[in-house]
This record gives C-alpha cells, structure tokens and sequence, in this order.
C-alpha cells in the first residue's frame, strides 16, 4: 500500500504544468533523435546535459528520461519506412518493418509498432514500480566491500558485453578509469596527473567529455557517410491505428518482448539492443511459422519494440537503486543526477522519495503521450531523415558549443571537448567502443572511494572482500566472465587436436 500511495503522489505531481510540458519537450526530442540515423540517446543526453541541470531536478530529469525512451519509440519509423534504423535499438525492427511497408503496409507496421512501443513500456513501468524501492531497500545492506565488488563486477560486465572486441574495450575502460582518476587525491589532496594545469585540479568536467566523445565524435564520423537513397514508403493516417486483429496475433510476442527487455535492461552492458536481439530470436523460435520471420511478420515487429521499451525504462532501476550506469546513456543520466546535486543509490528512495517518485509518475504520462505523438508526428518525424548534413550538423555544433562553454564560461573546457570529438571519431573509426570511457570516468572515483574505504577498516588486508557473502558473488561472476573465453578458447584448441 505504501509503493500505491507513493505513486499516486508521483502521479499528482507528474501531471501538474511544469512536469508535463518537461516530459512533452522530452518526448518531442526523443522522437526526433531516434529518427536521426547521425545522432542517438547519448549524444542528445550530453549536449542537453549543461543546459538542463539549471533547472529544478525532477523537471531536469523527467526531460532527460523522455528524450531516452522517446528515442526507442522514434527508431522504429524510419526502419519500417525507408528500411534505415533510427537508432541501433530499432534494426531488428528493419527486418520485417521495412517489407511490409514495400507490400503497402506501411500504416500497418507502423501501428504494431506504436502498440507494442506502448505495452512493453507499460509492463516495464508496472515492473520497476514494484521492484525498484525493495529493491533498494535490499542495496542498503551494501557497505563498502560490497560496493567494490559490485562496481568490478559492472565495469567487466559493461566492457565484456558491450562490444566484440574485448581488448578494445578494455583498453577504453583503462582509459575512463585513468580520466576518472585526474584531479585533487580524494585522501590526501595531491594533485594527480593535471600536468602542472590549474584547470585540471578538480578533475575533468564529465560534460566535456559526454559531449566531445558523443556529441562532437558523432558529427565528426557521420560528415563523410553518405545515406542510402530510399524511396517514401505510403500511408494514410487512419492505417496507423492499431488493429484488434495484430494485438491478438502478436499477444505472446508482446508479452514475450516486454519480459526478456526488462531483464536484459536491467544486466549493465548488455542495453536495448541486446533485448531486441533475444527476443526476436525467442518470437522466432516459439513462432508456429518462423519461414515468415523477415519477409513482413507482424510479430517480428510486436517482439523486438516492445522489448527494446521495456529495456530502456528497466536500466532506469541499476542507475536510481545503485548508482550503476549500465549503457552510455544511463552514464550521462548518472552524471547529470550528481550534477544536480543528487546521489543515486539506495538511499535515494528514502531520502529523496519527492524526487524519485514524480520521475517515475512522468514515465506513467510519458509512455502515452508518446502513443499520440507518434501516430500523429510520423509524417514530420520521416521527412526528418531528409534533412541535409550540411544544414543539420551545423545546428549540432552551435548547442555543443554553448553548452559546454556554458559549464564554466571556460575556453579551456571548450578546447578539451573538440579534443575528445576527434578522439571520440577516432574511436568509431577504429572499433573501439566508447560507453567504457565514460563507465570508467563516473564509476572509477566512487569505486576508489570504496576500496579505500574497505582497506582503512581492515587495516589493509585484501582479504576482507572475501569476509562478505555478496562480494564473494558478485567477483566470482566477474571473474567468470573473464575467464570464460579462455575456458572456451582451450576447449576449442583440445577439440581440434582431437583430444
């Protein structure tokens, strides 16, 4: 009754004037940017972070979380009507979307889709309502020794999941921890590696980075990317309702997506796509005709977006119960939470309930007005695609300059931003993933915080992370995950000497 009664609180709040015209303008852009084949959730998050954080918490964050899963509902227009994923969360989308627009239902996938956006939105919400406050609740029992394990195990887990190669990942990670690590010591309030630079003695400003490396990185690697021509696939307004007809059909696939993209987006570094990866494969597996699987099957689109809305508000639980980013954009939020003045973790329920519960009232209002909007905007919201580069990136690069400028009013923050663009294009350039960066960069001091912690009270004896039950767990799987491509790398050499 206590979790009814809170959310019914969020709820007042959530729709009261200032929320709602928050959560709209979020939802607006996030439509607008999971069009966008040269943008996405994170590049959007920062360069809007140093703009936002003026403004009251809860309305800073209820725009923020709207811009994330309005881009999960937006990705989905553009894969169904040109055949080009808005965003990387929408491309198993493209694979049944895109042939059913080129028979001429066009309207039809789009209404699937806009349904299943909606329920796998809906059932992930229901679920976070009811997990997310117990939930912390139980991280409350996390002292410091616990909190190093867990901080271990989410950067492996992040590194190893979120990209092929894993030694390029690693060496990010390496990097992030190493930025993480710039600035006054949080013990003895030496100067590390500033290199002499007053600038640098509180440490690197986590926006200048998120924007270079996102915002500027992503302009830098898509000048030179040309998009494919597509014809305009045709529609009327009335086809983009759902049909009672689809909603039975794909009833399982519904109900399948929205679970496996809870699950899957509350594991850090597995993220939305991961989630519409699995449940494709799933939809597909209990499907009484898989052969129709990527030829236009209405449930391989129902599977794939409801699971990737389900994911996105389900990686909202890590970030506000524990303080762990699990993606990119989850480690903007948490940088933008801390810039608020916020402390994510368990204690956030219990020491900022009028904080946390209009936030998740705003999820509630959010996921229907993203419903109309995208059955209303979708004719504006595929012309986006159109827009020239020339005319685009340049609108781009004026907000990334304001804002980062408008951080500190320092130039020097500014030369750091265009210096981490071009590492952040070079990045994309050489496949080397770049959500470990800033995983390291935000996760990296609050796990030396902890281990330091850990240390004084065992008078620096490492074995005290083997004197908790929960840290013994959480490194063991980390240490799993490391050695399991050994594992499998030897028993692939012993099979091909036939032993």
């Amino acid at each position: 009754m206590e979790i009814f009664s809170d959310l019914l609180f969020g709820l007042s709040v959530a729709t009261s004037g200032p929320m709602l015209l928050a959560t709209l303008l979020g939802v607006l852009l996030g439509l607008a940017i999971g069009v966008l084949p040269a943008m996405g959730p994170p590049a959007a998050l920062a360069i809007l972070l140093p703009i936002v954080v003026s403004f009251e918490p809860t309305v800073a964050v209820a725009g923020l979380a709207g811009v994330y899963y309005g881009a999960m509902y937006g990705g989905a227009v553009t894969s169904i009507l040109l055949g080009i994923p808005g965003e990387s969360a929408a491309m198993m989308t493209t694979l049944d979307g895109y042939p059913m627009a080129k028979n001429g239902e066009a309207g039809r996938a789009l209404g699937i889709a806009t349904f299943a956006s909606f329920v796998g939105g809906f059932i992930s919400i229901l679920l976070f309502t009811a997990i997310a406050a117990p939930f912390a609740e139980f991280a409350l029992r996390f002292g410091p020794i616990e909190m190093t394990a867990l901080m271990v195990m989410t950067l492996i887990f992040s590194t190893s999941l979120g990209g092929e190669d894993r030694a390029k990942g690693f060496a990010a990670l390496g990097l992030g921890l190493w930025l993480g690590t710039v600035g006054l010591d949080i013990v003895s309030g030496s100067p590390r590696f500033n290199f002499g630079t007053f600038e640098l003695l509180e440490g690197i400003e986590f926006t200048v980075i998120a924007i270079g490396m996102y915002g500027v990185g992503e302009i830098l690697a898509s000048v030179n990317e040309t998009a494919p021509k597509v014809a305009r696939a045709r529609y009327t307004l009335r086809a983009l309702l759902p049909r009672i007809s689809d909603m039975y059909k794909t009833w399982k696939d519904l109900i399948v997506g929205s679970v496996i993209g809870f699950v899957v987006g509350v594991l850090p570094g597995a993220g939305a796509t991961a989630a519409t990866i699995f449940s494709y494969s799933f939809s597909k597996k209990i499907s009484h005709h898989p052969e129709n699987f990527g030829k236009g099957a209405p449930e391989g689109i129902a599977s794939p977006e409801a699971a990737n809305n389900s994911a996105s508000y389900a990686a909202m639980i890590p970030l506000f119960t524990l303080g762990i980013p699990g993606s990119g954009t989850t480690a903007i939020m948490l940088g933008g939470l801390l810039m608020l003045g916020l402390q994510p973790g368990p204690l956030l329920f219990e020491q900022n309930p009028d904080f946390i519960w209009p936030v998740i009232g705003t999820f509630y209002t959010g996921n229907l007005m993203l419903v109309v909007l995208t059955i209303l905007l979708t004719p504006i919201l595929a012309s986006l695609v159109f827009i020239p580069a020339a005319y685009l990136f340049p609108i781009v690069l004026g907000i990334v300059v304001y804002g980062v400028f408008s951080v500190n009013y320092s130039f020097f923050d500014l030369g750091m931003a265009m210096g981490f663009g071009l590492l952040g294009y070079l990045f994309r350039k050489f496949s080397y993933p770049s959500v470990p960066v800033l995983l390291g960069l935000v996760l990296g001091p609050i796990l030396e915080q902890n281990v330091r912690r850990s240390l004084i009270m065992s008078n620096g004896d490492i074995g005290i992370f083997a004197s908790s039950t929960i840290s013994v767990v959480f490194l063991l799987l980390s240490a799993g995950l490391l050695l399991l491509p050994m594992f499998k790398w030897a028993k692939a050499r012993l099979k091909k000497a036939g032993v």
